[in-house]
């Protein structure tokens, strides 16, 4: 009987433990029927999180391996900011600390785990907010790093070792009193062509610059107008994130190709906080050269025709 009740301790033990002997929470590993393709899939792409100092909360991630074997993969937590560089919008700090870092209040269930083809496991992460925390913005990442087989891990001659990374950001914010300013610092358009744009479609630059000390969330809404002042297009502005400190470029599309003459482009965007509205226009003309040239083309050889048509004629009157 003792036999059996330990050996009944065991499998139940075995659910809940990984290989690697780190407690997954009562998680369990799935299986998706996902198809080879030789990388892992780890969701969301972000988390935010609203809480209060002194509060703990749970989130959880799940990765998927599309990989055609069994695969190691290790769970770490970096920090990350906001850049001056506004086509690269956020950095990871790897071992550093950013003044706005969290890392050390994260806790993931797990930091080694191993994934057959197929396979998906959730993993929570929790989160637990000191007691003294100021308010305002905090940003870390939980990284997972699908590890090479152990033989190229060594380094010997012949091996390479690639490491896939890829990350989840968290944005968590202490609720109290912050400072929230943003600014609409450039709106552009651009399209096939250089200088006067040829065609569509045309895709609108969008500079913003966050100058607080928690993320903004701005949206919006352009306008087209044509020469006429006739509305000839609109296209929104979905919701993104900027992060404190920094600037950053969102690329909208309008995907329209039929076009000729002169645009006016009218960006209504909100800021992200106390529904504070910013403006701006752009103005840019479409001229498709290569179909201008053709009917100039066109035109030349009629007036040429007809000048010597007539000169011919006259000739014969004569």
């Amino acid at each position: 009987m003792k036999f059996l009740q330990r050996t009944l301790a065991a499998v139940l033990l075995s659910v809940t433990v990984f290989s690697f002997g780190s407690p997954l929470a009562a998680q369990t590993v799935t299986d998706t029927g996902a198809e080879a393709r030789g990388d892992f899939v780890l969701e969301p792409g972000k988390i935010e999180v609203f809480v209060n100092p002194g509060e703990t909360v749970t989130k959880s991630i799940s990765v998927i391996s599309r990989i055609a074997r069994k695969t190691q993969f290790e769970v770490s937590v970096e920090d990350f900011i906001g850049t001056q560089d506004p086509d690269s919008p956020v950095l990871l700090l790897e071992d550093d600390s950013s003044p706005y870092s969290f890392r050390k209040n994260f806790a993931p269930a797990v930091d080694r785990f191993s994934l057959d083809l197929g396979q998906r496991i959730q993993i929570p992460v929790t989160i637990t907010v000191p007691q003294d925390a100021r308010p305002g913005g905090y940003y870390s990442s939980v990284i997972v790093a699908g590890l090479p087989p152990e033989g190229t891990l060594s380094g010997e001659a012949g091996t390479t070792k690639i490491v896939s990374r890829l990350g989840v950001l968290f944005f968590v914010r202490v609720n109290g009193p912050v400072s929230e300013e943003g600014k609409l610092e450039d709106f552009r358009a651009k399209g096939p062509g250089a200088g006067v744009i040829q065609g569509g479609p045309i895709t609108f630059e969008i500079l913003f610059r966050n100058k607080g000390n928690v993320h903004l969330v701005p949206y919006g809404m352009i306008k087209v107008k044509n020469l006429f002042g006739r509305e000839v297009g609109s296209v929104p502005v979905d919701a993104y994130f900027s992060l404190p400190d920094s600037l950053r470029y969102r690329q909208v599309e309008w995907k329209k190709e039929a076009l000729f003459g002169r645009y006016t482009a009218s960006l209504s965007l909100n800021t992200g906080y106390g529904d504070v509205v910013e403006e701006k226009q752009v103005s840019f003309w479409v001229i498709p050269w290569k179909y201008v040239a053709g009917i100039a083309a066109v035109i030349f050889i009629l007036v040429s025709g007809f000048y010597l048509f007539g000169r011919k004629f006259e000739l014969k009157r004569k």
